[in-house]
């Protein structure tokens, strides 16, 4: 049996309905990660790069004064034996994502290097460990970052990664 809808909650009704889709990044700490931030300005898709090494270690990292703070590797290059910092993303979003990530890893690193203070350092749209493991963090295809997408969005994206 259909029933009249009261035309008064309609308003309401929507408003909950696009509540429960929003970012998922509102149930996160991501100040300065924001989507179009400065930091987030600093990722140039359309100057990627890939690289291959060893993980060394995970760490905690703080691109700018007064962001939260983030989750990055330490890996050495293959290539030249240079340890390399990698930016993941904000704490709260990457820390559930990365638990199968250990140090002594071989891992290939796909994203973009940039200059902060001086140093040069890797923000990571990609990490695959061995053949099947990949943990991704920005959309290939544009840079954004995952904790910017809506929950409908992610759940594709890590659908995905399967």
């Amino acid at each position: 049996m259909l029933r009249k809808v009261n035309l008064k909650l309609l308003p309401f009704l929507c408003l909950c309905i696009l509540t429960a889709t929003t970012a998922s990044a509102t149930d996160m700490n991501i100040k300065g990660w924001e989507k179009g931030g400065k930091y987030d300005k600093l990722y140039d898709n359309t100057d990627r790069d890939v690289f291959k090494g060893t993980l060394i270690k995970i760490v905690d990292i703080t691109p700018f004064e007064g962001m939260t703070e983030g989750v990055g590797l330490v890996v050495k290059d293959k290539e030249d034996g240079e340890k390399v910092l990698v930016h993941l993303g904000p704490k709260d979003f990457v820390e559930p994502r990365i638990k199968g990530l250990r140090p002594g890893v071989t891992v290939k690193v796909y994203g973009v290097l940039v200059e902060i203070d001086g140093k040069y350092e890797y923000m990571a749209a990609k990490v695959k460990s061995g053949e099947e493991r990949k943990y991704k963090f920005r959309l290939t295809k544009d840079g954004v970052p995952f904790w910017s997408l809506t929950k409908a969005e992610l759940a594709k994206e890590e659908a995905d990664i399967e």
